[in-house]
């Protein structure tokens, strides 16, 4: 092979690495939401599709802080969005139980940090040594990761171990440790007395 064919070759995993860092860059924008690369006017459409998605956010003590999979996910660089459908996301904070949100579709908005969750949310705590598992179910939930918020204006329904919580709306502090329900009603099972 001639000097022009050995060239080539010596650039083949080059090009190799920098598809592979293109790829990476992509991800790591929509996990950890540093905005778009570009400020150029853009048509709503897609930059990235990927199936089976499944990504991980670590913290600074290198634990991961939350997991997040899908069937899809299409992010759009005009309005820096990610779409994803059949979600699973999983946090876990080494003070408390891990929480599992599943829903059938979310968005994602890196600029106002916000995720939004769609179709058939349930919102699943484990339990810890004080407190039994919780189930919570809505139709739409939004959280904001970096201020710890999750809220909904639709009806929502939580399980507490035994107990049975319905109300009209919901937002809850992770910081503060505050829910806040309206027009709620609970069916409350008292522990069980032993002789």
């Amino acid at each position: 092979m001639g000097r022009l064919g050995h060239n080539i070759e010596a650039w083949i995993p080059v090009g190799v690495a920098l598809l592979l860092a293109m790829v990476t860059l992509w991800l790591w924008r929509v996990v950890d939401g540093n905005g778009p690369l570009g400020q150029q006017a853009l048509r709503h459409e897609p930059d990235l599709i990927m199936s089976d998605f499944q990504a991980q956010q670590l913290g600074e003590d290198g634990r991961v802080r939350y997991t997040l999979d899908a069937l899809k996910m299409v992010h759009y660089p005009d309005d820096d969005t990610s779409h994803f459908e059949t979600v699973l996301f999983t946090s876990y904070d080494p003070k408390s139980p891990p929480v599992a949100v599943r829903s059938e579709r979310a968005v994602r908005s890196e600029r106002r940090d916000e995720v939004v969750f769609t179709g058939h949310v349930v919102v699943t705590r484990q339990p810890a040594v004080d407190q039994p598992m919780t189930i919570m179910r809505t139709s739409i939930l939004t959280a904001y990761p970096q201020r710890g918020l999750e809220k909904t204006d639709q009806p929502v329904v939580v399980d507490y171990g035994h107990d049975h919580l319905t109300a009209n709306s919901m937002i809850i502090d992770n910081k503060t440790k505050v829910a806040q329900f309206t027009h709620a009603k609970i069916l409350y099972h008292p522990p069980a007395r032993h002789p």
